[in-house]
């Protein structure tokens, strides 16, 4: 007799009640779908290059919700305009590219690999690109908190760090800082720079690190959850590892709560059907989905994002994606 597969209901993630399916049949495969609530796949670099000289200096938003978009940055050049979001944080992951980011508590050279915590009403500008630099930045209303559970999941005393003082001359300006409050914008001019910072105190505000030092865990060192990177304390929005993991496949999945969203930034392992580093998957919350193993040869980088907020495609968004079926996650054919 052949085993019964097993769905699993979910609230609040896994830490709310949890329900049992049993079925004769493997759920996630659909035949066609009618409507825009579908699970979707998406290459960053399909993107046109217009919209990036279009939007100027702020990113490209390709999902959204009341309180939580997913945007995306490509930088060929440094600028003096600098950006303040003052109604959320942000988190940005340099995918590819270098450059110097300057902001109110300092300076970082950021390279490829790289995810800068960037609370909200602090301002930034990318002065200096040294190559290209694209980006992909979850932006969220809710307090990102670093906070690696469990604790082995970052070292942060070793491999995370800080802006340092830029304590240079002002020049004369003038000066741009283009203030997001919403999905308006609001900018001020200075008559010299008011970006430079000559030291700093108290605790950190800003914080780096690199995916090269995020280790690679056994499912005895995480337990069945992917090792978490960010929370906040509302529990809207959650970020975790998804990288390889020696850990068994995950279970087919009802999350009825959240909208999942997977980044697959490196290889050379793949992800199930993904290779392509910069590939975006979202599921929607109770879409049953699957999921590849995460325990694959040669070995990828990914993280997850997930977040209580209905996400829905912006224009952007809608010339990037395409259907995805939920089992490897690989495009979908609809016809």
């Amino acid at each position: 007799m052949t085993e019964p597969f097993v769905d699993l209901y979910t609230r609040n993630g896994f830490a709310g009640p949890v329900g049992t399916i049993l079925r004769s049949h493997y759920a996630p495969p659909y035949a066609r779908v009618k409507g825009t609530y579908a699970p979707r796949r998406m290459d960053v670099h399909a993107v046109a290059e217009e919209l990036f000289r279009s939007a100027g200096e702020l990113p490209v938003a390709v999902l959204e919700a009341d309180d939580v978009s997913i945007e995306l940055a490509y930088r060929t050049e440094g600028s003096s305009t600098a950006v303040r979001n003052v109604l959320a944080d942000e988190i940005h992951y340099i995918l590819e590219g270098a450059g110097r980011l300057e902001t109110d508590f300092g300076v970082l050279d950021v390279t490829a690999g790289d995810f800068v915590l960037l609370p909200r009403a602090v301002t930034y500008r990318f002065s200096s690109i040294s190559t290209p630099i694209r980006e992909i930045i979850v932006v969220t209303g809710s307090e990102m908190v670093l906070d690696p559970q469990p604790p082995v999941a970052l070292d942060v005393a070793r491999h995370v760090d800080v802006p340092a003082p830029n304590p240079v001359a002002r020049e004369d300006g003038p000066f741009e800082v283009i203030i997001r409050h919403g999905s308006d914008t609001t900018t001020y001019t200075f008559d010299a720079d008011p970006m430079p910072c000559i030291g700093t105190g108290e605790g950190p505000v800003v914080r780096r690190f690199s995916f090269e030092n995020v280790p690679h865990l056994t499912f005895e060192q995480t337990g069945p959850f992917p090792p978490k990177l960010f929370d906040d304390a509302t529990s809207r929005v959650l970020m975790f590892n998804l990288s390889d993991r020696e850990s068994p496949r995950p279970p087919i999945h009802h999350n009825a709560d959240f909208d999942e969203l997977i980044f697959y930034v490196a290889g050379p392992g793949r992800y199930g059907e993904v290779d392509v580093p910069g590939t975006i998957m979202w599921t929607p919350k109770g879409i049953v989905h699957h999921g590849p193993a995460e325990d694959v040869p040669h070995g990828y980088r990914a993280f997850l994002v997930e977040t209580r907020s209905p996400l829905r495609l912006t224009p952007a968004g809608e010339t990037i994606s395409t259907l995805m079926e939920t089992g490897m996650f690989g495009l979908f054919d609809n016809n």
